[in-house]
């Protein structure tokens, strides 16, 4: 009888121990997820971020021209990353233009005025996620943000 009550302690203390460990061992990238864009990615949409589609999708830190398919058509952005901003960057603007994304933010283009009098909704066609070392904000905060791409920028 004795041997049945250690072993029935030592199996609550083993589960209790469980369970207190399982919220430890949850994926962060399933929390950084938002608006169906899978952590690291920066999702592009077509119509709100909310209600529309994603169009295609970035995770690496280096300059992309977006496929022909998708380029100038984003309504949209998501920035799942925990710590890098993001730029999309319209180059048909004169210097190049940029909206600057922080880490873990979602927008919608057409709600910021773009440099050519229009908004940026339509108007990206580049993207560029700075990888570490980046702290995720834009111009040190963490609202958006906008620009001309530096002359001598790579």
């Amino acid at each position: 009888m004795k041997l049945n009550r250690k072993l029935a302690a030592t199996l609550l203390t083993s589960a209790g121990l469980a369970a207190t460990l399982t919220p430890l061992t949850a994926s962060p990238a399933s929390a950084a997820s938002m608006h169906g864009c899978s952590y690291p990615r920066v999702c592009v949409y077509n119509g709100s971020y909310s209600d529309g589609t994603i169009i295609g999708w970035f995770q690496d830190t280096y300059y992309q021209n977006m496929p022909s398919e998708i380029r100038n058509d984003a309504d949209a952005a998501v920035n799942t990353r925990n710590d890098d901003s993001v730029w999309l960057i319209d180059t048909g603007a004169t210097p190049d233009a940029y909206i600057c994304i922080p880490r873990n933010t979602a927008v919608n283009l057409g709600n910021y005025a773009h440099p050519n009098g229009t908004t940026w909704a339509n108007d990206v066609d580049t993207i560029k996620i700075f990888g570490d070392p980046d702290d995720g904000k834009c111009n040190g905060t963490y609202q958006v943000q906008q620009g001309r791409v530096p002359a001598n920028w790579p």
